[in-house]
């Protein structure tokens, strides 16, 4: 059954100048689907304001069936999920759609480029809106248009079985990558990349069929991971993956222009709103995870160092990779490169 979510703090951006008469039409229900828990931050602090903004922009003629945890699909599957209209609006997880169908958000993974989400939501909303490069030559040609772009604090070791006190530690790991670009990363540090969604984690590092997984300190907590993940390391970004919401072309323009409107509003909101979350619990969320039990080495700057040396040339590789397919891997990176450092 659908879930209605009604309690969620806003942050109040993005005032609506349309009439109020604009809305005096039927009411259309769009399914929304995630596969992150109800209770998770990626809930919380996304898709709940997402649909409560989305409530109150519309004055109520739009209203959305949100089905957490998987309950409209995994998490892997929601890109086709989509683009073939069984649900409305879906999570595209860049870790799970940038190795294969939306390559170029790769971008999101490069290692230490990006250091909070703001930067990379500010960049997206220039690249990944209609007119922008990853719009034009990745999400429109899968019929695609993002309403939000939710990307995490900046992914690292942070929750393993193994001890992590060096770099040498990570050698031979099989390390659970968010996919894409961060897939060359690890084996730029030894490791072995292994696909595994989120709601698999607990019982891979349980089983050790995972030794560590590379993620933000806020989804280790939301994950619940520490249990079976006592080790970890924070100091230099692998990247920085992250959830998008978005839309087919074709269910958007189906829909009223003052409709699309307050989906576009409501997106960027909830976008910005997410980034400033994000960048402000960060912290909080490790100290916790700390408190739970778990040992977190911090990388030295000789390590950062080193760490920098290690992945300099991943960037470029991801590049050449995705310019072999015909798409404008160098021509983005660039772009993206300029946007994150305004």
């Amino acid at each position: 059954m659908p879930m209605r979510l009604t309690k969620v703090i806003l942050s109040g951006f993005f005032a609506t100048a349309l009439c109020g008469g604009a809305f005096a039409q039927q009411v259309v229900t769009l399914r929304m689907g995630t596969h992150n828990a109800v209770t998770e931050p990626g809930v919380t602090e996304d898709a709940a304001v997402f649909i409560k903004e989305v409530e109150r922009l519309s004055k109520g003629s739009i209203k959305i069936d949100f089905y957490p945890g998987e309950q409209a699909g995994k998490a892997n599957q929601m890109f086709n999920l989509v683009k073939s209209g069984a649900v409305d609006i879906g999570n595209m997880s860049t870790g799970y759609t940038s190795g294969e169908q939306l390559p170029l958000v790769g971008t999101w993974e490069i290692p230490g480029l990006a250091q909070k989400s703001c930067d990379i939501v500010k960049a997206m909303q220039k690249l990944g809106e209609p007119g922008g490069l990853i719009y034009e030559k990745n999400f429109k040609p899968n019929n695609l248009r993002m309403l939000i772009f939710a990307p995490y604090p900046p992914y690292g070791p942070s929750a393993s079985r193994t001890k992590i006190s060096k770099i040498e530690d990570l050698k031979g790991l099989k390390i659970r990558s968010a996919g894409g670009l961060m897939d060359i990363s690890v084996q730029k540090v030894g490791g072995t990349a292994v696909k595994m969604t989120a709601p698999e984690l607990y019982e891979g590092l349980q089983r050790g069929t995972l030794d560590t997984v590379f993620l933000s300190y806020l989804s280790v907590k939301g994950l619940g991971l520490a249990p079976v993940g006592k080790y970890g390391a924070t100091g230099f970004s692998f990247g920085q993956p992250g959830d998008m919401f978005g839309i087919s072309e074709e269910r958007f323009n189906s829909l009223s222009k003052e409709h699309q409107q307050v989906l576009v509003e409501a997106g960027r909101t909830t976008s910005l709103h997410w980034c400033e979350y994000v960048d402000n619990t960060e912290s909080k969320a490790m100290a916790d995870t700390k408190a739970a039990g778990t040992e977190i080495h911090t990388w030295t700057p000789e390590e950062v160092a080193k760490l920098r040396a290690l992945t300099a040339d991943v960037p470029a590789e991801w590049a050449k990779k995705v310019s072999d397919r015909g798409l404008p891997g160098n021509e983005v990176l660039e772009q993206f490169r300029k946007l994150v450092s305004q």
